[in-house]
Parts: C-alpha cells; structure tokens; sequence
C-alpha cells in the first residue's frame, strides 16, 4: 500500500470510530484532525468534506458487502435460488454485525437531507453487484429453475428492489413507533417484496429470502433500542 493509500485509510478507520463515539453530527472536520494529529493540509488533500468522508466509509462497507456476497455464492454448492438467497444474505447493509454502521446511516443517510448520500451509495451498490446476481440469475435461467422474458434486465430489476426494501426498513426505523408495531409493518413488507421477486423469476412461494426474520428481528429491536436509548 502506497503511504498516501495508507493515511486516507487510517484517516476513514478513525473518523469511522468517531463518528461511532460521538456521532456523525456530533464531529467535526478538526476533531479528526486533531485525533489524527494530522495538519488541515493532510487531511483535506485525501478529502473534501466531512460527508465526503462519510460517503467514503460507506463505498468500504459496499465493497465489503461485494465480497462476502460473492465469498458465499461461490460457496453456495446449491441450486440458483439458494445461491440468490446467499447472495441477499451478505450482500445487504442490514447485518447483525453491523450495528454502530446501521445506526450511523440511519441518523445521516435516511434523514430528510440525506437523499444524494442513499443515492450515492445505492449507485455504488449497483456498481458492484449487478454483474454478480446477473451470474446467478442466468444460471438459474439455464438451469430451468428461473424463467424471463427479459434476462438480461431481470437481475437489476431484483437488486433494485431488494435495494428499495432496505430502504423502506430503514425509514420505518427512524420513526417513532412502538417496537411491536415497526416489526410488523417490516415483516410484512418482506412479505410483498418477497413475492414479487418470485414472481419476477417464476419459482416457487418459499424459495426466496431476502432477510432471515429472527435476524431481521435482531437488527430492528436494536436500532429501536438505540434510538430509545
């Protein structure tokens, strides 16, 4: 790693961990130079603005998201809808593991004024992940066990989608609402999305998952948690 590649990693791995800390809000452009020990020179030739730098952990967290989704459908020994199934599974932002970065975008990306950074980092997304589910989509296409008309769109169109449920789960997870009630309006969206992309690929009710809901369950109570806390 070159020493400029070198310092804009430790200057994302240490706002990442104070934007944890304190908040996104909460810190400032100097607070990270200051932690850093950097002068205001070294950091703004790595970046721009804080949000910049936001924007930069997310497309890490993106391509960390590429790599475990394309680790687990190369170990998926299964048919395409397994290796589709594996692909949601790790691909997602919402993961059980992922708790400080979840709640970080919840109170950054999915506010009012946050729609260029969703964007951003859905484009992203896209970028890494379409050329993987494409793979998988046509080979369940070959296979007989998917069916379209269009299989060269079909992919995107059921990135996209699984995309736009994260989205509608993260919004109904800034609100405030009682747990009870936020976890039925998710699951019952998983329900709709669920059966649109088996529609979409003309397989079976059941054969898809998008989001396991015990995990699912785990991740909403301990965002409410947060944000009632």
């Amino acid at each position: 790693m070159r020493k400029g590649d070198a310092r804009r990693e430790v200057i994302v791995q240490t706002a990442e961990r104070l934007f944890y800390e304190r908040g996104y809000e909460s810190t400032s452009v100097q607070d990270i130079i200051d932690e850093l020990g950097f002068s205001k020179g070294g950091f703004y030739h790595h970046f721009e603005s804080k949000l910049s730098l936001l924007e930069a952990i997310c497309d890490d967290r993106a391509r960390q998201s590429y790599e475990l989704g394309e680790r687990a459908v190369a170990e998926c020994q299964g048919p395409a809808s397994e290796k589709l199934n594996a692909l949601f599974r790790r691909a997602t932002i919402l993961q059980t593991d992922s708790g400080d970065f979840i709640s970080l975008l919840l109170r950054v990306a999915y506010r009012e004024d946050g729609a260029l950074m969703r964007e951003k980092m859905k484009q992203r997304q896209l970028e890494l992940n379409v050329p993987l589910i494409d793979r998988v989509v046509s080979a369940g296409i070959a296979s007989g066990e998917f069916f379209s008309l269009f299989p060269a769109q079909i992919g995107e169109l059921v990135l996209r989608l699984c995309m736009q449920l994260t989205d509608e789960i993260a919004f109904l997870l800034t609100k405030s609402r009682q747990n009870a009630e936020v976890l039925v309006l998710i699951f019952e969206k998983l329900k709709v999305y669920r059966h649109a992309i088996e529609n979409l690929l003309y397989v079976p009710h059941g054969s898809i998952v998008i989001y396991q809901l015990s995990e699912m369950e785990r991740i909403c109570l301990d965002m409410l948690n947060r944000n009632t806390g």
